[in-house]
């Protein structure tokens, strides 16, 4: 009988993937397809696993699994919120490294593999690439964590946290808040911090995030040396009515004052959200936008958040 050899080291076959990518959309379908395509050309898209959510399953039809056969598409049925649609994604992963990507990131060719390797070699809580826009100029991506006036600002006006501007030199700098445009991390720190806290809908996941990786004493990187293209710069302003920007503000409100409540206790929370009741309810009875207002008053009272309890989004 012959005897069997054991496989060298340079015949065993790698197996599982290098990283899972995770790409959330929402009524972006233009913007998701050029960001796909722009992953197949990846240096080291045979060895990723990218899983896409549709949001409310606005973007993608049944054709897009046959456009992109290498990637997983997960369609709800409803607008369940950031929060909860990257949730699903993270528990579907099934590699050890996840990175969130934006529908209007385009990453280049080589730079999930660099990012990849800096972050091995960095060994901090996460990595993100620069961005760029399509002159090639660095764009604002990240900010400071934001204090109470700061979030209260926010809460009324999404463009509220002041972004910081683009930084110059350097190979690796710390940032504070870099958000979840493209962000490399572990899959095992969000296992460990519970997942994404779903008190959140839509706005404020990514900012509790970036508090937890400080917390546990670990760094946000930007890597100026690594780029990727964002495009969000060419996308056309969204022309929502007024009930829906009653409810994201609805939403962005929970998200500050969750936030708010989790650092300063809960009853920083509270007088938040109480604060911005009254103030609602003064710009109503004195005509100031009282079609939005009234409509924002209803949803303060109800607590109204993304999480697929709400109509119209």
């Amino acid at each position: 009988m012959e005897e069997q050899l054991a496989p060298q080291p340079d015949q065993e076959q790698e197996s599982g993937p290098l990283a899972t990518v995770i790409v959330a959309s929402y009524r972006r379908g233009p913007m998701l397809r050029q960001c796909l395509q722009a992953l197949e050309k990846s240096d080291s898209f045979a060895r990723l696993q990218t899983i896409v959510l549709d949001i409310a399953n606005q973007d993608t039809t049944t054709q897009w699994d046959l456009d992109f056969p290498g990637i997983t598409f997960l369609r709800m049925p409803r607008n369940f919120g950031a929060t909860r649609a990257l949730n699903i994604g993270i528990r579907s992963a099934q590699a050890d490294l996840l990175l969130f990507l934006d529908p209007a990131v385009e990453v280049r060719p080589e730079t999930i593999s660099r990012l990849l390797a800096r972050f091995e070699e960095l060994g901090e809580g996460a990595v993100c690439p620069l961005l760029v826009d399509g002159a090639g100029h660095a764009v604002s991506q990240v900010r400071k964590l934001p204090d109470r006036g700061q979030l209260w600002a926010a809460w009324q006006d999404e463009s509220g946290l002041p972004m910081d501007p683009p930084p110059a030199g350097g190979s690796a700098i710390a940032v504070e808040y870099p958000g979840r445009k493209a962000l490399l991390i572990r899959r095992a720190f969000l296992k460990g911090m519970n997942y994404f806290d779903e008190g959140y809908g839509e706005w404020g996941g990514d900012l509790e995030l970036a508090f937890q990786i400080r917390h546990a004493g670990r760094k946000a990187l930007l890597l100026p040396d690594v780029t990727a293209l964002d495009r969000s710069g060419e996308e056309d302003p969204r022309n929502w009515t007024a009930a829906q920007q009653a409810t994201l503000a609805a939403d962005r409100l929970n998200g500050a004052s969750h936030f708010l409540s989790k650092r300063l206790g809960f009853v920083a929370g509270v007088l938040m959200k109480v604060q911005a009741t009254l103030v609602t309810l003064l710009r109503a009875i004195t005509f100031q936008k009282p079609g939005y207002n009234w409509k924002l008053l209803f949803a303060l009272f109800g607590g109204q958040k993304v999480d697929g309890s709400q109509g119209g989004l």
